[in-house]
């Protein structure tokens, strides 16, 4: 559709249909949708072939991003949740995933992996436990997983 210089493409509705299915599904099971969402979000690609290309590398980005929000989560705890390990440590995860990730070619995967690794980390409430963080993780996953199932499934013709 197209209005004026502003269209609504496939890709636009496909975006919005994963997004639309994880909350409808996070709704049912009592759980945050916002990480899963954002990550369909990135993960979704203009075409079949590209999502599932790119898969590789957001699946690799989010492990990364996750591990890393789990060892600030562990980290955070044993400091009794002191104010340096989110000012400098967190930082330093920063640093620890853009260097691991350039490392083995995975650069279109930093963003990525900063999102899950700031998005988890930084949301953490009070009395969470490391089980909180793992959902996050999880959650991620179940975002990419339904980019790819709702690109492969809305598409007129497979390799779009």
């Amino acid at each position: 559709m197209q209005f004026g210089r502003f269209r609504i493409g496939l890709r636009t509705m496909k975006t919005a249909m994963a997004v639309m299915l994880i909350i409808i599904i996070f709704y049912f099971f009592k759980r945050p949708p916002f990480v899963a969402a954002l990550a369909s979000v990135f993960a979704l690609r203009e075409s079949w072939d590209k999502t599932l290309s790119f898969a590789k590398i957001r699946l690799m980005s989010n492990l990364v991003g996750g591990i890393l929000a789990l060892i600030y989560f562990l980290v955070h705890a044993y400091t009794h949740n002191a104010t340096w390990v989110s000012m400098f440590f967190l930082p330093f995860l920063v640093i620890i995933a853009i260097v691991f990730l350039d490392g083995f070619n995975f650069n279109s995967g930093v963003i990525g992996a900063l999102a899950a690794l700031l998005m988890i980390s930084l949301s953490i409430p009070a009395g969470a436990t490391v089980l909180y963080v793992i959902d996050r993780i999880i959650d991620t996953f179940i975002g990419v997983i339904m980019a790819i199932a709702v690109n492969r499934f809305a598409s007129p013709d497979p390799q779009n």
